[in-house]
């Protein structure tokens, strides 16, 4: 009896420590369920996103950060390990080469770019949870720069490798959505071009994502980014 009276207190105490040391994950788990199950239950949202773009990664992703609150960016530019950087949007690279995003003179200079030995790079995360990686090796001006989500996704793609032919902004706005897996949606339509250069902008009502690839002097880019079809309808 005296046995069992010794210990009860102590099982007691052990048992409110894991209670207590649980109850954090406890209760993310829970908040994580919630804003699955929740996040897309708002009929009277006008830009409430449609049951195709729900089951896309990459449209669900970015509708939700569109959807939280406005907040001033917290990014900031610090110097970074280029091996461990590039280790990070390797993913991304390898993507872009399967699925030919790139003319494949572009995408060997990024691969010339990306190897060499004086490569440095600059990183700057936001508060939207994207983070950008600026890569640059030589004098010439050449660089790349990523720019992923928290979750892997390229999201964005700016750079200048020396080269100015060869690139078809339709073509490589085609490939790009193949790339992220947004082939599923069958009504993207041509945008209206904006700006300088040769912008071959694009949009997707189920996808609530506007997408476009642009070359300008040598210089070219790739983006994309969730837009409801009233902002998109006020360009």
């Amino acid at each position: 009896m005296k046995l069992r009276e010794r210990w009860l207190p102590l099982l007691g105490t052990v048992f409110l420590v894991v209670v207590c040391t649980a109850l954090p994950f406890l209760w993310f788990a829970a908040r994580d369920r919630q804003l699955d199950t929740t996040v897309w239950t708002n009929p009277a949202d006008s830009d409430f996103l449609s049951a195709a773009g729900q089951e896309n990664a990459v449209a669900r992703e970015l509708y939700y950060w569109r959807q939280q609150p406005s907040t001033y960016s917290s990014a900031y530019s610090e110097p970074t390990s280029a091996a461990l950087a590039l280790e990070t949007v390797q993913p991304c690279l390898d993507g872009l080469h399967t699925a030919k995003v790139l003319p494949q003179a572009y995408l060997d200079a990024m691969d010339t770019l990306m190897q060499d030995p004086n490569l440095q790079c600059s990183t700057y995360s936001e508060a939207s949870g994207m983070t950008t990686y600026d890569f640059q090796a030589d004098e010439m001006g050449n660089y790349l720069r990523l720019t992923v989500s928290k979750y892997g996704t390229l999201t964005g793609l700016s750079g200048k490798l020396g080269l100015a032919d060869g690139f078809d902004s339709a073509d490589v706005a085609s490939a790009y959505r193949t790339m992220l897996g947004l082939d599923c949606f069958t009504d993207w339509e041509a945008a209206e071009p904006l700006g300088y250069g040769s912008p071959a902008p694009c949009y997707s009502t189920e996808a609530q994502l506007y997408l476009i690839a642009n070359m300008d002097r040598g210089y070219f880019s790739m983006s994309v980014t969730s837009m409801s079809p009233e902002a998109y309808a006020g360009l």
